[in-house]
């Protein structure tokens, strides 16, 4: 796949060369959910990360305004420039730009991202902000992620491998050079959409998941069928040790490290 030049170095700064995988730490989740556990304060929580073995943080334009110190000559960061849609609001899949490409470019991001409510009511308006910031990303050079959410009314089931394919295949069609999108239960279930979408797919972590061996072996499954890595947020900054846990996910990412192996680095 042919890329821009400037979106080509940017995803090479996210994908580790030597395995084509990236671990992306997700800390985007204060404009949607407020102050939530883990990330009461942003700044304390990079700290906590930085030095981990991974490859890359998102987070809002502000956020990364306030605290870009902490990334100078560490790892990449994106840019969540959507995010008008809130938990407690009255429509999360509401969600609208809150920042511009070129605004994210101008503070050192190597990608941004937006969501994508696949079946919702907002679906058209959805899809439109994508294309429109797959535009924007055109002309800038920037890489573009998208988070790809089958949500109701019209597709109910957010981890059916169909409505992930679904979802995944148009985003991909409208521009997204990344897609971040559930792993949908089944390693042979997440082979059928890594062949039916034309980008990398990285996986979300989700809600918090009690065992941490449970959460390992979905992402090992997932590597195995061929996901370029992780895009987590609370199933490592609201862990016991979110350090250990960063470096157990990335063993096997980059080193093909079992999920019962990595439970060693959790010791």
């Amino acid at each position: 796949m042919m890329l821009l030049p400037g979106k080509a170095i940017r995803l090479g700064k996210i994908f580790r060369k030597n395995t084509g995988k990236t671990v992306i730490i997700a800390l985007d989740h204060g404009r949607r959910r407020g102050p939530i556990k883990g990330l009461e304060n942003p700044r304390k929580t990079i700290e906590l990360l930085i030095d981990s073995d991974v490859d890359a943080f998102m987070v809002t334009p502000a956020v990364l305004e306030k605290n870009y110190d902490l990334f100078v000559g560490r790892t990449s960061v994106i840019a969540r420039i959507d995010g008008t849609g809130t938990v407690k609001g009255p429509d999360e899949t509401d969600d609208r730009l809150i920042a511009s490409v070129l605004r994210a470019l101008k503070l050192g991001a190597d990608a941004v991202s937006v969501m994508v409510w696949i079946g919702s009511i907002n679906e058209a308006d959805n899809l439109e902000k994508l294309a429109m910031v797959a535009e924007d990303c055109f002309n800038y050079g920037l890489p573009l992620l998208a988070e790809v959410i089958p949500c109701p009314p019209h597709l109910p089931d957010k981890y059916s491998w169909e409505n992930v394919a679904y979802g995944s295949r148009i985003a991909a069609e409208l521009g997204a050079d990344i897609i971040k999108t559930f792993y949908p239960g089944s390693l042979e279930k997440f082979k059928l959409v890594i062949e039916r979408v034309p980008v990398p797919i990285v996986i979300l972590g989700g809600p918090k998941i009690e065992k941490i061996e449970d959460f390992l072996k979905i992402v090992y499954e997932a590597i195995i069928a061929g996901a370029r890595g992780v895009a987590i947020g609370r199933n490592v900054f609201q862990a016991e040790d979110p350090i250990k846990v960063a470096n157990a996910i990335s063993a096997i990412v980059h080193s093909g490290t079992s999920a019962e192996e990595a439970l060693q680095f959790l010791k």
